[in-house]
Formats: C-alpha cells, sequence, structure tokens
C-alpha cells in the first residue's frame, strides 16, 4: 500500500487534540476542525513547493529529521500540558511561507472563522507534527533528499485540489525563505526540550516549546483586540459595536465538519471556471464564480425582476470594524473583474448585509461603506465602472436570525453579494 502522508498527519489531529487546542485558544471545536482541514494540505503544499527548489530538498530532509528525533509524535497529546520552548519554533513558519503568511491566515481564518491569531498558532503547531511525520517516515525507509524530494512531488497535486479557495495562486511561490533559518531548524525543533536526558520529561512534554509560541499567538490576538486596528480573519471580517457584539458581514460558509476522531476536509473542491473569451479563473465548485458563469452561460435562464438573481461572495474578507478589504479578497475581486470583461453585456449591483445583533444605523452605515469598498476594489482592479450601477448597503434589514441567536446562526446573515441587472 503506498504512504499518504496527509493521511498519517491527519491522524494525530484526533477529537481529544481538536477538543484541547479549541479550549485553550478559545474557538469552537468544528471552527479547529476547519482550520486544521485546510491548514494541513497548505503545509504540505509548502514543503513541497520548497523541497522543488534549488537545495532546498535537503533542507526539507534536515528539517524533518530533526523534528523526528525531537521526539514530537510520541507526545502530542501533552501539546497543551505547559513548558518551555525555544523562539526558533515561529521561524520555521515565517521562513517557510515568508510575505505570504499573512494572506494565507486570512485565506484559512476565512474559511473555519477562526481569529487570525489562532489560525497562525494551528499553523504553528501544524508545521513541526508534519515534519515529524515526514521524518518519522524518512527513518523507516531510509529516504534520502531525493527520496523526499519525490514523496512531497508525487502528493503536490492532490494537496492542491484540497486547498481553501484562493490559496492556489497564493502558494505558488512559497518556500524560497527556508534557507535563512535552517540552520537554526535544529535548535528550534530538535532540541525543544532536553528530550533524551530525562524518561520523565519525555512522557510529559516533548512538545512543551510549542506551548508558548499558542501563548504568544493569543497575546497577539489580545492586543489586537484590545487596539482594534487589525482584521481577525473571520468571513468577510467582522464589526463591533460600543456594545462588543459581533455585527459582521460574512460571505456563506460552504465547509463543515463533524464530530468524527479525525479532521474533516473542507468540502471546497477547487477548480478551473472557464469564461466565453477562453479565460479561465481559479475558484471553487458551488463559489460565486460557477454560479455566476452557469447563470450568465444560461440562454435560458432569464433575470428575476421581482426577487432579484443574488449571488453571495464567498471568499471576501473586511478587517475587523473596518470596509477595508484584506489583500486575499483580491482573488476573488479579480475574478469578478474577470467576468465582465468576459460579459460586456452584463451589469451588477453590489449588497452588504449584516445580522440583526449590534446598532441598527452603524450596522447599516457600514454595510454601505463595505458595498462601496468592494464596487471600488473591482473598479481599481480595471472592472468597467460602467457595468456596476450601484452599490447598496442593507445593514440588518434581511436578517432572518434575531440578535439573541448564535453568532453560528446569525453569520449566514453577514454577507456581501452581486445582483445581475442586465445580461
Amino acid at each position: 500500500m503506498s504512504f499518504n502522508l496527509l493521511d498519517v498527519v491527519k491522524g494525530h489531529f484526533n477529537s481529544d487534540l481538536v477538543s484541547k487546542a479549541a479550549s485553550f485558544l478559545g474557538e469552537s471545536e468544528g471552527g479547529v476542525s476547519k482550520a486544521i482541514g485546510g491548514i494541513l494540505p497548505t503545509v504540505l503544499s509548502g514543503l513541497a513547493s520548497k523541497a522543488g527548489t534549488s537545495g532546498g530538498a535537503q533542507e526539507v530532509a534536515d528539517m524533518a529529521s530533526d523534528a523526528h528525533n525531537s521526539g514530537i509524535l510520541g507526545n502530542i497529546g501533552n501539546f497543551f500540558g505547559g513548558g518551555s520552548m525555544l523562539s526558533k519554533g515561529a521561524d520555521l513558519l515565517k521562513g517557510l511561507f515568508g510575505s505570504k503568511l499573512g494572506g494565507i491566515v486570512d485565506v484559512i481564518s476565512g474559511v473555519s472563522g477562526l481569529k487570525s491569531g489562532s489560525t497562525n498558532s494551528l499553523l504553528s503547531m501544524a508545521l513541526p507534527v508534519v515534519l515529524g511525520s515526514l521524518g518519522k517516515h524518512s527513518a523507516e525507509n531510509n529516504l534520502g533528499a531525493s527520496g523526499i524530494s519525490s514523496l512531497l512531488s508525487s502528493g503536490k497535486s492532490a494537496w492542491a485540489s484540497l486547498l481553501p479557495g484562493g490559496l492556489g495562486n497564493l502558494l505558488g511561490g512559497v518556500g524560497t525563505a527556508v534557507s535563512s533559518i535552517t540552520g537554526g531548524a535544529k535548535e528550534a525543533v530538535g532540541t525543544a526540550t532536553n528530550y533524551a536526558t530525562d524518561t520523565v520529561e519525555k512522557a510529559s512534554g516533548g512538545v512543551k516549546w510549542l506551548l508558548p509560541l499558542l501563548l504568544l499567538g493569543a497575546l497577539g490576538f489580545l492586543a489586537w483586540y484590545l487596539l482594534g486596528n487589525n482584521g481577525c480573519g473571520k468571513k468577510d471580517g467582522a464589526a463591533t459595536t460600543t456594545d462588543g457584539k459581533d455585527t459582521s458581514l460574512t460571505g456563506k460558509d460552504t465547509s463543515h465538519a463533524t464530530g468524527t476522531n479525525t479532521v474533516v476536509m473542507p468540502t471546497k473542491e477547487s477548480l478551473k471556471v472557464k469564461l466565453v473569451d477562453g479565460t479561465e479563473i481559479d475558484a471553487f465548485k458551488g463559489g460565486i464564480e460557477s454560479q455566476l458563469v452557469t447563470f450568465l452561460n444560461d440562454k435560458n435562464a432569464a433575470i428575476d425582476t421581482a426577487k432579484g438573481n443574488w449571488y453571495d461572495f464567498d471568499n471576501l474578507n473586511f478587517k475587523l470594524g473596518k470596509a477595508d478589504l484584506t489583500d486575499s479578497s483580491m482573488v476573488q475581486i479579480k475574478n469578478i473583474v474577470a467576468i465582465l470583461k468576459a460579459y460586456p453585456a452584463v451589469k451588477m449591483k453590489i449588497g452588504g448585509y449584516t445580522d440583526a445583533s449590534g446598532d441598527a444605523a452603524k450596522n447599516l452605515t457600514l454595510s454601505q461603506q463595505r458595498a462601496d469598498a468592494v464596487m471600488n476594489a473591482i473598479v481599481k482592479a480595471g472592472g468597467n465602472a460602467a457595468q456596476l450601477t450601484k452599490a447598496e448597503g442593507y445593514g440588518s434589514k434581511f436578517a432572518k436570525e434575531p440578535a439573541t441567536a448564535s453568532d453560528e446562526a446569525r453569520r449566514k446573515d453577514r454577507r456581501t453579494a452581486v445582483k445581475i441587472v442586465a445580461k
């Protein structure tokens, strides 16, 4: 039977670990499960890209060996037990993804609904576990750098198909910065604890070094929260009012998780959407792009003059309490621009919506600002302004869930959408 690295890594993230992570981070278990489901193929894709660069395979092999030798895989159950760590742990993640890390965090946070600090912490946890799994298999099968490169290359296509929408292009060139921190990888992972010197320590904390990294992530989120200057990464952003309630605009959450013993991968399937002018755009099955193009290509599909033909954005993110789009949102913005260019007769209207919680007047204002921001971003990215008839914020006017409903229930009321006015 062929070796499936993703399945092996997923096996380490059982329901108990997910529960502990959720409790530590102050997140829902479903959100943590969704995040890990997107994080694992992301980390594997990043390592595969790195292994394909000059000298990269040896660097990945060295990091994998260090992680395996640290004994990390035998102590994952004590991950949140407390202890010490070496500060180089965070550099492994930054070194692998470089400047792309922020965009990756944005996308995964948008899919899972987690705070960006929590997503960053889970990424920092997952990378050593993936490296440890790779190092263990390599040691057991006497794989060298070339063998590791072949193993990662063989899975690259499958992992790419599991990436959350928008990450395919973003991960195109990751992995080129690892060389600057490879020398510290052994210090960060291989000597995370004095693992071999004390059998008691072996049993209780081989991965103790990771907890402070998560604490740093949590403290970073706390500082962000108090200052209110950065986005939390929730889907289509989050707005807060003076009473602290979440009145964010978010897109539909089309992924899901169950209570099984292993991580459930996001249900979103990446695909290419072909436009009438031959252009192909990266999207995912059931997303706004495929819905729009299907409708526009169907000559028998008439415009609904009563209710309108509305399509929700599903990969659009705003910064907390603001109308500022995150960088990762530009993937979907550019896709809309491509659709407008391919279908010059099409006219669209942009709508913004909030849930029913918080101050209604503030919700209305913010929804208008965000609808305007989306329209302006489309034009700035090359869209024809004449094809965009209007941007209108509706606030909580069309919210279906009461303000007292759970955040999860109200999530579907927080959205940004486009209406086809002419085709």
